[in-house]
């Protein structure tokens, strides 16, 4: 289910009811004098401030203070807020911010001039921007958007329904339509393709042109916000077609006088907008790229990743593989953003899996309980067959499954891994199995220690040795049918070896008790 957002109009005033959870109701929003936040106009006598303050986290906190009591005042003098705030990282005000409710944020970003509102809106989470917004005039709203960079501003449109992405769509359209028809073709992309994280906004220039000119509108291109990076200028030819990229170091330091043609690398490594955000991240470090250039099918430049949405995307891989891994179905937002019958759900989901396949592990213990009964000791060494086994397949999930995350392996190489993990997993299994023999071969009462030490140590090595070949191939094999190898997470793998661990115990035992002794 999609995430409920404003419910957007050409009236002149948007307000929010923040009384209950988010509904479809199209009275959601109200046009009432009391709520939409006005633009002021009046003007107020200047605000002496203290001299300029380096960023820490207690000047953080001043500010806190200081915008508190005089927020109403600093809103009639968007000059003076430009000020106070220039003298902080705008990182640093939008944690800030995070800690306002929406309305006085609201007023802030109505308040100050539309692109630092814009910059500053651009570092909160969608949902918060979401929030926030919908406290605006419709006006207002359109003009922090339009200042917004295009990645962004699409990922402010995503967190609302198909109805309202038109409707404010609509409204970009009436003063912005370039912009509006720039974020529409945007959306059409997948969010987490290459489509959906790149910019329109890079600098493109032709091969004809001299070094000294592609300088000189660069500068212009900076000046007037048009490319969200230089550090990579794009050769293109007829119809935006890639010839090739020239450095911001490059450009600089060539003879001025040669063409971007002369000095321009032609074997740019490039990314097709329906790639997975992931083989984005993945080629940015495998060649040391700021910047990720799109192309479609024509080699025609679509747009540029740049770093910080890639730093984004593996913060976010990151941490949906961890919550995999933990036996957590991944959240979209944050741990106190997540509400609490969410929790339930997500935690819940794996939990009952988990559960119904310990299950089988009574199921077994249930079908053997003559073995049981008839040596008592083999239920002492139950824990440590399972616990071994589980320890040894989470060990060999978790490495493959960051690997294959990495490039190092992928399901091809499954045949390697298969004889890397044979190896391994016997030599770790004749260690464990050893020691278990000797703990063993001490506790053998009712029955000739030896006979109990070979269940016990037969059992360990071929359980380690299984567990390490099942947790490394089970994640090939999730992702060879589609799936996130990261779901073959330490709780699943733990869960399948407490069965097998104990049919092999209960097996070896048998074998070793009733016909060896």
């Amino acid at each position: 289910m999609g995430r409920r957002g404003p419910t957007w109009s050409t009236a002149p005033r948007v307000v929010a009811t923040r009384a209950s959870p988010r509904s479809s109701s199209p009275k959601r929003f109200a046009e009432r004098e009391d709520r939409a936040i006005p633009r002021s106009t009046s003007p107020t006598p200047p605000i002496s401030w203290p001299p300029a303050l380096r960023v820490t986290r207690s000047l953080a906190m001043r500010l806190a203070a200081l915008l508190g009591p005089d927020l109403k005042v600093l809103e009639n003098d968007p000059e003076v807020l430009r000020e106070v705030f220039e003298d902080f990282h705008p990182e640093d005000v939008a944690e800030l911010l995070d800690d306002l409710d929406d309305v006085a944020v609201g007023r802030l970003l109505a308040a100050l001039p539309s692109e630092v509102g814009a910059d500053l809106l651009e570092r909160l989470s969608s949902d918060r921007q979401v929030d926030i917004l919908e406290n605006l005039e419709t006006k207002d709203a359109v003009d922090l958007l339009a200042e917004m960079d295009p990645d962004d501003r699409v990922d402010f449109f995503t967190e609302l329904e198909a109805d309202e992405q038109k409707a404010l769509l609509d409204e970009l359209a009436r003063t912005e339509p370039e912009t509006a028809t720039e974020t529409q073709e945007l959306l059409g992309w997948d969010p987490e393709s290459a489509g959906g994280l790149m910019t329109p906004e890079y600098a493109a220039l032709p091969p004809e042109m001299k070094a000294w000119e592609a300088i000189e509108a660069l500068r212009e291109m900076a000046r007037k916000g048009e490319a969200e990076t230089i550090y990579q200028v794009y050769v293109v030819g007829y119809g935006e077609k890639l010839l090739g990229v020239v450095s911001l170091r490059d450009l600089i330091l060539t003879d001025q006088s040669h063409t971007l043609a002369d000095i321009m690398t032609e074997k740019v490594v490039t990314v097709a907008p329906t790639d997975d955000q992931e083989e984005v991240a993945r080629l940015a470090a495998r060649y040391d790229l700021n910047v990720v250039p799109v192309v479609d099918e024509q080699h025609v430049l679509l747009g540029v990743v740049t770093i910080d949405d890639v730093v984004d995307v593996v913060i976010e891989e990151a941490t949906e593989d961890a919550q995999l891994q933990g036996g957590v179905v991944p959240l979209e937002d944050g741990y106190f953003e997540t509400g609490l019958l969410e929790f339930v759900w997500k935690r819940g989901a794996w939990l009952i899996v988990l559960f119904l396949g310990q299950l089988l592990t009574a199921t077994v213990m249930e079908r053997n309980q003559a073995v049981l009964q008839g040596t008592l000791e083999l239920a002492l060494f139950i824990p440590l067959i399972i616990s071994s086994g589980g320890n040894a397949g989470s060990q060999s999930s978790t490495l493959i499954i960051r690997a294959m995350a990495v490039g190092d392996a992928r399901p091809r190489d499954w045949f390697k891994v298969l004889g890397r993990e044979l190896v391994i997993g016997l030599a770790l299994g004749i260690v464990l199995g050893g020691m278990g023999f000797g703990r063993a071969y001490l506790a053998g009462e009712t029955v000739d220690p030896a006979a109990l030490g070979v269940a016990v140590g037969g059992s360990i090595v071929m359980i380690v040795t299984l567990s390490t070949i099942i947790g490394s191939l089970l994640p090939m094999l999730i992702e060879r049918i589609g799936l996130d190898p990261a779901v073959s997470s330490t709780p699943f793998i733990a869960s399948v070896v407490d069965v097998l661990g104990l049919l092999v115990y209960f097996s070896v035992a048998t074998l070793a008790i009733e016909v060896l002794f």
